[in-house]
C-alpha cells in the first residue's frame, strides 16, 4: 500500500528515480579538433546526427582540456549574429570546462547537475575519466517523460507568488516520490536543496520588486543568506526558513528599508509553502536582518563572550550560504543584490570563530551534549510512549554529533565546506580525522539521515507532523544492526572530540 500525497493521489513506486545515467543509452561522442572552424564542426555534428560536439585541444587529451559545441551555440551565437562560421574557430564559441557525470550516478543526481549548472546536457565518463557519451534532458526523458529540469524552468518562469507556490507543491511531491522510491538521503538532500534556492531566489526578486515600488530603490546593497540544514544542502521534507539577511551601510533609512524587504520575503515564503521557522531565524525577526558591520560585532561579542546563545548563533552562522541572487539583480558588487556580500561575512565571521578557543570548545561541547541511544549492553536505549512504544531520536542522538562535530573542526581548521558529508572528507584530507573513521561517519550520517527522511515522509502521508524519531523494532535485523553499528560511531567521534578539545576540564 502507498500512502496519498495532499491531494490523494498515492505516491506510486518511481523506477525513473533509481535509474543511473549508465542506464541511459547514450550515443558515442563526437569531436573536433580546437583547430577547426565552427562551420566544420557543425557538418561533423550534421554527418553524425549529433546535437553536439566535443572540442579536444591538438596535443592534450585530459577532459579538463575538452569544451564543447552544441546546435543551439551554432544557431545564437554564430548564425544569428552574423558571424561567419567557415572562418570562426571553434574555440571561440565552445563553452568549457565540461560538466560531467560518472556512470554509477543516479539520474536525480544528473538533474541537480543540470539545475545546479544551467545546462541541458552532461558529458558522460567512463570509469577511467574518458568521454564516452553525451547524456542530455532528452535522452533522460526518453526515460521517464517527467524532468526535474522542467520544474526548474518553472521555477525560473514563475513570475508570481501563485506560480511559485504550484512549483513548490510539485517539489514536495518529488521529494515524496524520490522518498518512496528508496533514493538515498544525500540524493535527494541536493536536489530539494537546488529547488529551494531556486524558490526562494524567485521570491526575493518579487519581495525586492514590492519593496521598491513602494519604498523606492534599494538604498544600498544587501545579500540574503542560508542558515541551518538548507545551507548544508541536507534539507529534506521538514522544511523551515532559516534565513538572514546583511546590508552594507548602517543609517536608519537603511534599516527602515530592508526592515521592509524582510518583512515582504518572509510573507511571501509563508504564502508558498515554507513553514515559519519555530526559533524565528527568519527575516522578519530584526536579529537576522544586520547591517555589515552589525554582523561583525555580534560575531566579536560571541568570540570574546560564548554564552549559551552566542554558541548556538555561532552554529547557525558557521553554516552560511549565500542565497543565489533573483535574475537580473545580482553579478555586479554593489549591485541592489549581491551574494558576495554575505560571502565576505561569512569569512570574517569564520575568522574571528576561529581565534576563539573558548567559543571552539562550547561548540564542541554541543557535539557531546547528547550521548547517542545505546545501553549498557549494546542495545537501545528507549524512549517509552504512553503506549509503552519505544522509540530512539535519530537527530539528538546521531545527525546531530556527527554534523555539529563536523562543524566545529571544519571551522577550526579553516576548511569552508558547508555540507556534512564534505566537511568529513576535507579533514580526512587535511589528516585532521583518520581516513577510515571519516569514511565510516560519512556512512553512519547517510544511513541515520535515510532513516529519518523516510520515517518523516511516512509521518507526511499519515497526516502528522514529522519527526526524528524512529521505533527500532520496525527495522529489519540488518537495518537494525546497522543503526547500532552508526550509533556506535558516533559514539566514538565523540570520545575523539572530549578528548581533542579537553571537554572534561570544561565541568
Amino acid at each position: 500500500m502507498h500512502e496519498p500525497d495532499a491531494s490523494g493521489a498515492p505516491h506510486l513506486p518511481d523506477p525513473f528515480l533509481r535509474l543511473k545515467a549508465s542506464d541511459v543509452p547514450t550515443a558515442a561522442p563526437v569531436f573536433v579538433n580546437a583547430g577547426a572552424t565552427v562551420a566544420e564542426a557543425a557538418r561533423a555534428m550534421a554527418m553524425a546526427g549529433a546535437t553536439a560536439a566535443l572540442v579536444r585541444p591538438e596535443l592534450k587529451h585530459h577532459t579538463a582540456d575538452l569544451g564543447i559545441l552544441t546546435e543551439r551555440d551554432v544557431l545564437v551565437r554564430v548564425v544569428a549574429a552574423g558571424l561567419d562560421a567557415a572562418n570562426l574557430p571553434v574555440t571561440r564559441i565552445m563553452s568549457h570546462p565540461l560538466i560531467t557525470v560518472r556512470p554509477g550516478d543516479l539520474l536525480i543526481e544528473a538533474f541537480s547537475r543540470m539545475v545546479r549548472h544551467g545546462v541541458r546536457r552532461l558529458v558522460l565518463l567512463d570509469e577511467s575519466g574518458a568521454p564516452v557519451g553525451l547524456l542530455g534532458e532528452g535522452d533522460m526523458l526518453a526515460a521517464r517523460g517527467e524532468s526535474p529540469l522542467a520544474l526548474a524552468a518553472e521555477i525560473n518562469a514563475a513570475s508570481s507568488e501563485a506560480a511559485l507556490a504550484r512549483a513548490f507543491q510539485r517539489l514536495q511531491r518529488l521529494a515524496a516520490r524520490s522518498v518512496a522510491e528508496g533514493i538515498g538521503s544525500s540524493a535527494v538532500g541536493r536536489l530539494i536543496s537546488e529547488m529551494h534556492d531556486r524558490i526562494m531566489s524567485q521570491a526575493w526578486g518579487l519581495a525586492l520588486a514590492q519593496a521598491t515600488a513602494e519604498h523606492g530603490p534599494a538604498p544600498a546593497s544587501h545579500a540574503v543568506f542560508l542558515l541551518g540544514s538548507q545551507a548544508r544542502r541536507e534539507q529534506y521534507l521538514a522544511t523551515d526558513q532559516d534565513l538572514a539577511l546583511v546590508f552594507a551601510g548602517g543609517d536608519p533609512k537603511s534599516e527602515a528599508w530592508f526592515a521592509a524587504l524582510g518583512e515582504g520575503l518572509t510573507r511571501i515564503l509563508l504564502n508558498l509553502g515554507f513553514p515559519p521557522c519555530p526559533r524565528r531565524i527568519m527575516l522578519d525577526n530584526p536579529n537576522w536582518r544586520r547591517s555589515l558591520d552589525s554582523w561583525m560585532d555580534l560575531a566579536d561579542n560571541i568570540a570574546d563572550r560564548p554564552d549559551a546563545e552566542g554558541v548556538v548563533t555561532a552554529s547557525l552562522l558557521s553554516d552560511l550560504r549565500p542565497l543565489p541572487a533573483p535574475p537580473g539583480q545580482g553579478g555586479q558588487s554593489g549591485s541592489a543584490a549581491d551574494p558576495d556580500l554575505a560571502h565576505g561575512l561569512g569569512l570574517g565571521m569564520a575568522a574571528r570563530f576561529r581565534g576563539s578557543a573558548l567559543l571552539l570548545k562550547c561548540m564542541a561541547r554541543e557535539a557531546v551534549r547528547f550521548a547517542p541511544p545505546l545501553g549498557l549492553f549494546g542495545g537501545f536505549s528507549l524512549k517509552k510512549d504512553a503506549e509503552g512504544r519505544g522509540s530512539v531520536d535519530l537527530k539528538r542522538g546521531g545527525v546531530f554529533p556527527i554534523t555539529q562535530g563536523a562543524k566545529v573542526l571544519a571551522l577550526e581548521h579553516g576548511l569552508h565546506e558547508t555540507g556534512t558529508q564534505e566537511r568529513l572528507q576535507a579533514l580526512a584530507r587535511a589528516g585532521t580525522l583518520d581516513r577510515q573513521q571519516a569514511e565510516g561517519l560519512c556512512e553512519a550520517n547517510a544511513f541515520l539521515q535515510t532513516l529519518r527522511m523516510r520515517a518523516q515522509a511516512e509521518a507526511i502521508g499519515r497526516g502528522e507532523t514529522p519527526d526524528n524519531a524512529i521505533r527500532p523494532e520496525e527495522l529489519g535485523k540488518l537495518d537494525g544492526e546497522r543503526l547500532r553499528g552508526a550509533f556506535k560511531l558516533v559514539a566514538d567521534f565523540q570520545g575523539m572530540l572530549s578528548g581533542a578539545y579537553a571537554l572534561h576540564l570544561m565541568g
